[in-house]
């Protein structure tokens, strides 16, 4: 993972993300007409404020209990103006640094940048942190939204200084449903549900004033609810999930005595230092437990104040994303500063907490936009989506443990990075869905007709399926703010490949790549009709076999850590396994590709109970050899319409179809973040353990 002092966010990977009916194109229409002309108004950078108030979701049928009641702490207080010409020099400076194109023109759409979804991401925290306000991803994705558009947005909400609405940091909510994501995770795991982490350790500057860093530390997790959060399951009954209360100015004791905990190592050096923090590492990644409420670790080791000293963060899988790493410390650094420095109002405040999200998600499941998508998703979950195996033992998916788990790694030259930009440009696409185009031909041409059960392979099917990883921060579900939430977003989308026999591999790849744009609301509702639909409709879905093969682009490896300050890098000593030997994976293959240090690396993660390791890399071979070929392919136009199935009548007009508002820019690919980070997990247990 690698690590960069100046700025957030967890980066790497992200599908198209559909643009909301109801976004105004360009420049918000309550944005006064000086303002969006671009006049030198003074604009003060103080509040928090920005988007109207987040209203909580519908309660859905099932008995899902409202988010308690309370009103946000502000997060800054200083009252300094900023000139409109300072809010575009940032805005255009980060804009820059996210397009595609080096010289790109600041003036064009953001979409036609090439700005991918958790770029916006980034920005509206960015936005956030220097001038106080809040952007909603809903209108960063506004189709015609360009530099002066976004100057006048931001400019105009910091001048009038509006302040959010949502539930006081630290409030208990719930108990509420599990987000699909969630729920599909705990009814797959026939294994250990209580060791499967998110986990990273950190150098943390010498120095550092023990009581402001617990201090810190109380208001970080009474600030976000996903680190707060206990699950129940009661016999008969789904689970549910519930954040605990924590009041951020309240004595010691309590929740934050389970979540932080200060070990001595000040007599300690070399070799012996390394073993006591890799032993506790272990010991702590085994202790999460989310039945039982415990769902993060806080773990400082004390080397004194004249040596640099680590702080281990171990969140269960259930409660916490890549993404959310960047936001998470990036808080932390922002509280230990405005406490040690005695500002007043420290403190941190999601928009839309993960409890509440889960609301959302469970309510947008009975709702006629969601329930329009029933059939796009239906006819994409019967394409074919198996792979034959090697070995046949009586459960598969129960021999698909994290203890048999093996990898191959295919990493091209480092000049092939650039051509692999080159051709996607000439393709309209992003790498990541050039990627996982020619995925779909290595399973279709490979494998032949096995997945359609032909004995012994056969002609290759028309099409198949692959489960996409994507960042699933998708605002378009409900009134939410999702930019600065903690919690488990990412969700598995099913993605049907075309590969219709007789088209050149160049229509074939853009009919993908239609059918990536056209998917309905970035894929947020695949999940909540199969676990939280009617149950006619969560039938239909859940009834059909699974996808054995996902794929996941990271991007350049991992998010750009915000680190630099109190937490100074990634330290050098392992944190363990991130999840128990008998985790069950979810996918019987998993390909990750990253773009680290501008080098394409593609991992292919089996388990050798079930396939030998000839057969990955007859696969990884083969996808390598797709991708050269489709780079030196030239383009084409689509030779029939993006649909769910062979149908363009199986589209709905939704968000994002065709027939609906235009879906955002095929983005930073197909997927979101899910391989652990860099340096998180051995290799036996590190496989797509969660996003």
């Amino acid at each position: 993972m690698t690590a960069r002092a100046d700025v957030p966010a967890e980066a790497r990977a992200d599908a198209p993300a559909a643009v909301p009916a109801d976004v105004p194109a360009g420049v918000p229409a309550d944005v006064p007409a000086a303002v969006s002309a671009g006049a030198p108004a003074e604009v003060p950078a103080a509040d928090p404020a920005g988007s109207p108030a987040v209203a909580s979701a519908p309660e859905p049928a099932d008995g899902n209990t409202a988010p308690a009641d309370g009103n946000t702490a502000p997060v800054l207080d200083t009252t300094a103006p900023v000139a409109v010409a300072d809010v575009r020099a940032q805005l255009a400076g980060w804009l820059a640094e996210a397009a595609l194109e080096p010289d790109a023109d600041l003036a064009a759409p953001l979409r036609d940048l090439g700005v991918d979804s958790l770029d916006l991401i980034r920005a509206a925290r960015r936005i956030e942190a220097a001038f106080g306000v809040r952007v909603q991803l809903r209108e960063l994705f506004a189709e015609d939204l360009a530099l002066d558009g976004l100057v006048a947005l931001v400019a105009d909400r910091a001048a009038r200084r509006r302040t959010t609405g949502g539930a006081a940091p630290g409030a208990a909510h719930g108990p509420v449903l599990l987000t699909p994501s969630q729920e599909q995770a705990w009814e797959e795991q026939t294994g250990g549900r209580a060791h499967w982490n998110q986990a990273l350790l950190f150098t943390t500057r010498p120095g550092l004033d023990p009581a402001v860093f617990a201090e810190a530390v109380r208001h970080l997790v009474a600030g976000h609810a996903s680190l707060r959060l206990a699950f129940e399951a009661p016999p008969a009954r789904r689970p549910r999930q519930r954040a605990e209360a924590l009041d951020p100015d309240g004595p010691s004791g309590g929740l934050l005595d389970a979540v932080l905990d200060v070990v001595d190592v000040r007599e300690l050096d070399g070799a012996e230092l390394a073993e006591a923090i890799t032993l506790r590492c272990a010991v702590e990644q085994r202790s999460l437990d989310p039945q039982a409420g415990r769902v993060a670790r806080f773990v400082r080791f004390d080397a004194g104040p004249a040596r640099p000293g680590r702080l281990l963060i171990a969140v269960h899988q259930l409660a916490f994303d890549m993404v959310s790493w960047s936001i998470l410390l990036a808080d932390l650094e922002r509280l230990y500063a405005d406490l040690a420095a005695g500002r007043p109002g420290a403190g941190c405040a999601e928009g839309t907490s993960y409890p509440e999200w889960a609301q959302a998600l469970a309510a947008y499941a009975r709702t006629p936009e969601a329930e329009a998508e029933a059939e796009w998703w239906t006819e994409v979950a019967r394409t074919p989506a198996s792979v034959p195996l090697d070995h046949a033992p009586e459960d598969p998916r129960a021999a698909n443990t994290a203890a048999t788990a093996a990898t191959h790694t295919e990493e091209f030259p480092p000049e092939f990075t650039e051509r692999l930009t080159a051709a996607s440009r000439a393709h309209r696409c992003h790498p990541g869905e050039l990627l996982l185009h020619a995925l779909g031909e290595t399973l279709g041409e490979v494998l032949g007709g096995a997945s359609a059960g032909a004995p012994g392979g056969g002609a290759a099917p028309d099409a198949v399926r692959v489960d996409v990883l994507r960042h699933g921060r998708e605002e378009t579900v409900g009134d939410t703010d999702l930019a600065r939430t903690t919690g488990w977003f990412t969700t598995t989308v099913p993605v049907r490949v075309d590969l219709a026999a007789g088209d050149p591999p160049a229509a074939r790849l853009a009919r993908t790549v239609g059918h990536l744009a056209a998917l309905p609301g970035g894929g947020v509702g695949y999940g909540a009709l199969r676990q939280h639909g009617r149950p006619r409709l969560a039938a239909a879905l859940r009834g059909a076999a699974p996808s054995d093969v996902s794929f996941d682009f990271e991007g350049d490896d991992a998010d750009e850590l915000p680190l630099g300050g109190l937490l100074m890098d990634i330290a050098d000593e392992p944190v363990g396994d991130i999840t128990g030997p008998d985790w069950v994976r979810p996918h019987l293959i998993e390909v990750i590709a990253t773009t680290h240090d501008d080098v394409l690396r593609v991992e292919w993660w089996y388990s050798t109970a079930l396939h030998d390791p000839a057969t990955v890399r007859r696969l990884a071979t083969h996808h390598r050899a797709t991708v050269l070929a489709l780079t030196t392919t030239p383009p084409t136009e689509p030779t029939a319409p993006p649909t769910g199935s062979a149908s363009a009548a199986s589209a709905p007009a939704g968000p994002g179809s065709p027939d609906g508002p235009p879906a955002a820019p095929a983005s930073a690919g197909p997927s979101a973040p899910a391989g652990p980070p860099a340096g998180s997990a051995s290799a036996a247990s590190s496989a797509a353990a969660g996003g």
